[in-house]
Order: C-alpha cells, then structure tokens, then sequence
C-alpha cells in the first residue's frame, strides 16, 4: 500500500482579484464557489503527482486524473503560485463520488518541519536551516475497480490582512484499480 502525493498549485492572485471585482463570488464554508471543471478550473488550479501514478496525461491540470490501488492513500497538499507569499489556501472538506469509496472524515495534518534553503543573491551553496510549516490532507481508498469524482474545498486568506478572500471547490478524479 502506497501514498500518493499530490501537490495543489492556486493561482492566489487571480482568484483575488476576480473576487474584488466581482468576476466570480467569494462562496462561503457551507457553499463554496465551484471553479468549474477542465479549462475553466484550469485558470485557476493546477495539480501534479509522481508521473507513475498519473493517468490520461493530466499532468498539471486542475481534474487531475491519478491511478492508485485499494488501500492506498492519497496525500494532498496546496499552495498558491508565489509560494503562500500573498494568500495563503488551506483545504477544509472534500467530498467522494462514490461517497464509501475513501474515508471519511479525512485525515487533516498540520505541522512544523525542517527544511533547507540557500540564502543571499545569489543563493549560497552552504543551505539554511529554517522552520516549515505542512499542512496536508489524506485519505485512504477503501473499494477497488471504480472511478472516483471527488470535490476538494479550499479557503483562501489575504496574508496581509488576514482577512478571508473566498471559498472555492473543484472536482478532480482518482481511478482505482
């Protein structure tokens, strides 16, 4: 049994400024905006695994489709393009289509790790250590030989503020052998 990690990209910027402008609505926790699917989604997600687990050539897109064998788990975790610099996205719920598929409630993780960056321009070879917050998601499948459609909530904070920017979903796909 495998974890598969899959790691969430959100074009922070894009989704606050179409909010302030009233292009999209900022949804709320019990009715989050739906982002659409395929190249409407795709403006504003985008989502990679290890190829190997990759189906459909999906690599990058926001319904990213991944393979993956009863009692494995699927690991999410997001950020935004700039590296949680201006907003900072947190998942919040996900939904199963087939709903016994996966368990739920899913497994919520936050925490501190350790990791090494180098400093100065440029960058100096010799790393820094500094602290890194994880947040991450997980969930374990529960039934082989179907196709999942599942919905992933996200909130998304103004890290200047701290104020909260909107609700948003989308409806990626796992397919279980």
């Amino acid at each position: 049994m495998a974890t598969i990690n899959v790691l969430i990209a959100v074009d922070g910027a894009k989704l606050a400024e179409q909010v302030s402008d009233g292009s999209i609505q900022p949804g709320s926790a019990d009715s989050p905006t739906n982002l659409g699917s395929y190249g409407t989604s795709d403006v504003y997600i985008s989502m990679i695994a290890p190829n190997s687990s990759v189906s459909n050539g999906t690599q990058g897109d926001s319904e990213l489709q991944i393979t993956a064998n009863g009692g494995d788990s699927v690991e999410w975790a997001i950020t935004t393009f700039d590296n949680n610099f201006d907003q900072t996205p947190f998942l919040y719920s996900g939904a199963f289509n087939p709903s016994d598929s996966i368990n739920t409630p899913l497994s919520y993780a936050s925490g501190e790790a350790y990791a090494y960056l180098g400093t100065g321009n440029p960058a100096s070879t010799s790393p820094t250590k500094f602290t890194n917050q994880v947040n991450t998601v997980t969930g374990t499948i529960l039934k082989i030989g179907l196709k999942i459609q599942y919905t992933l909530s996200f909130v998304l904070v103004d890290n200047s503020t701290g104020n909260t920017i909107g609700y948003f979903m989308w409806d990626p796909f796992i397919n279980v052998n």
